[in-house]
């Protein structure tokens, strides 16, 4: 949400996934046991700023990126709780690089975060890309930190049913929260003389940080009553000068307050892994089922460097969720193949789980990663990345996989509504020596431009063996003058991968040159970009439509 003014269209299609990304879930309670259940009885009141566990209040400056921001201060805090360590972290590159149709702002589901986190693309510090600079981003820096969990928390059930967002925010720091926010006088929400916040719409346009809580929060204190007392503490992101020093107070009875939550609940040095294979570059946006609270899904990895899978990641949707994960050459192997991780999720949530039995890889080969997942309640198990209004996936035949017994295997892309979808399922890979020294290196092949005026770029990706698998490709266009033109920038691009980049039709005839430069999640960055020219003709005829 803008402070005052927010993107419409955009506004839209993000409230409506943000309400979409939790609603119809099972609740905690038919999963067994939740972990805040043996955390409480909670204090009455709690503030992480008695505890020095919260970072300094942030501000949009106009700007739509208020979820960025809230990420941002979530996972400062969390540091702050786990490690000790204050960080300032770059909302400026979150928002730049989410890869999403968002183009720095816009209301965006907690989702876009977790995966720039879960990518290994960021948190970077902030004195390396300050905000706020629209576009403006360098086209890579490194990771200072591993994000490895994310819990996204059960909606709450009622104004009372809060022991889930007390236990997150006494156990792991601030809150990652979507509400709805309105100033305006005549809907009786805001009480700019107590600072306090009671709606009873559900429109989630914003996002902020909850970090504490006052079960005696007086209900005389809103400028609408609520039907009784009670209050979260939030953290916004305008500044210092708006409400208390840029903190607010939101009564439990706040209608869509608790539909969307976040906390980062385990974050790892920048080493914790050599290598990282995904196709889930944008993250989970949808979940995919089989008939039943059942399912297996896969993943197919080309080994970029020899070594050992030691880990895998992905999400899920219920408390409760019971996983099996095992790892063999084929997909049709998985089901023989020895169990090499298992266990029961009490939260939902993006989740790194290490094997016991690491499964040993070489270079050039093809290994699988598979989980058997049961979640209670819910018949969609399987993570997906999905096309929706904000992102568009890259996705192609013979990488993700889904089951419903394990025998029989459904390549993803081929499923009515998948064409466009990958699993989210991450393995990691670690090196028996020093892990990826040498630089990756995209190559460019440049087309003219044809009867329809647009000129076709090919491109691929090598890495030399150990390779962390993962790298940011940078595709540029520029005329006879150097002006830049055009820019793609492609996140999480794997060792091999290849891909067609079309240019803008409609440019004056001439030469232009293309150039592409790659930069992996290791750290090694391609010296110098390779360059190929396009050569663009009869560009007034074709506008004149008289063709060539």
């Amino acid at each position: 949400m803008t402070h005052p003014a927010r993107t419409a269209l955009l506004l839209i299609l993000a409230v409506a996934l943000c309400a979409g990304l939790s609603g119809g879930l099972p609740s905690a309670g038919r999963a067994g046991v939740p972990p805040w259940g043996p955390a409480g009885p909670f204090p009455e009141r709690y503030d992480l700023r008695d505890e020095g566990l919260v970072t300094a209040v942030l501000e949009q400056k106009g700007f739509s990126t208020c979820a960025f921001m809230a990420a941002t201060c979530a996972l400062e805090s969390s540091l702050l709780r786990s490690e000790g360590v204050l960080l300032d972290l770059s909302v400026n590159n979150l928002a730049n690089h989410t890869g999403s149709l968002l183009r720095f702002e816009g209301m965006a589901p907690s989702e876009l975060a977790a995966a720039y986190y879960a990518r290994w693309e960021g948190p970077v510090p902030a004195r390396d890309d300050p905000y706020p600079r629209p576009g403006e981003s360098p086209d890579y820096l490194r990771a200072v930190r591993h994000v490895q969990e994310i819990l996204f928390l059960p909606p709450r059930e009622g104004p009372y049913d809060n022991d889930a967002v007390k236990w997150a925010v006494s156990a792991y720091g601030a809150v990652d929260a979507a509400m709805d926010f309105s100033a305006d006088a005549e809907d009786g929400f805001w009480n700019v003389d107590t600072r306090s916040y009671y709606s009873t719409r559900d429109e989630l346009d914003h996002h902020v940080s909850c970090v504490g809580w006052d079960d005696a929060y007086p209900a005389s204190r809103f400028a609408t009553r609520p039907p009784g007392d009670g209050a979260f503490l939030i953290k916004n992101s305008w500044g210092t000068d708006w409400g208390d020093d840029g903190y607010f107070w939101i009564s439990y009875h706040d209608a869509g307050f608790g539909d969307a939550l976040a906390v980062f609940s385990r974050v790892a040095a920048a080493d914790d892994f050599d290598a990282i294979y995904q196709y889930d570059a944008l993250g989970r946006s949808g979940w995919a089922g089989l008939g039943g609270e059942r399912a297996w899904y896969a993943n197919r990895f080309r080994c970029a460097g020899s070594g050992a899978v030691t880990a895998v990641a992905f999400y899920t949707p219920v408390p409760g969720a019971a996983y099996e994960v095992r790892v063999a050459g084929s997909v049709s192997g998985v089901s023989a193949a020895p169990v090499a991780a298992a266990g029961t999720v009490a939260v939902p949530g993006y989740h790194t789980v290490r094997l016991e039995r690491p499964a040993a890889v070489t270079t050039g080969s093809t290994f699988v990663a598979a989980v058997r997942v049961t979640t209670p309640g819910w018949a969609q198990p399987v993570p997906v990345e999905r096309h929706s209004e904000l992102i568009a996936p890259r996705a192609r035949r013979g990488q993700s996989y889904v089951s419903a017994d394990g025998l029989a295997w459904t390549d993803l892309v081929t499923r009515p509504g998948d064409a466009r979808s990958n699993v989210c399922l991450k393995a990691f890979v670690d090196a028996p020596g020093d892990g990826d020294t040498r630089p990756p290196r995209v190559s460019v092949v440049a087309s003219d431009a044809g009867e329809d005026g647009r000129a076709s770029v090919r491109w691929a990706l090598a890495d030399p063996a150990f390779s962390s698998a993962s790298a940011v490709v940078v595709l540029e266009a520029r005329d006879g003058k150097g002006t830049l033109l055009s820019k793609r920038r492609i996140p999480a691009v794997a060792v091999g991968e290849r891909g067609l980049w079309t240019l803008p039709a409609g440019w004056p005839d001439g030469a232009y040159t293309v150039s592409g430069r790659a930069y992996d999640v290791a750290g090694n960055r391609q010296t110098a970009p390779v360059v190929a020219v396009v050569v663009i003709r009869d560009a007034a005829r074709r506008a004149a439509g008289g063709g060539r």
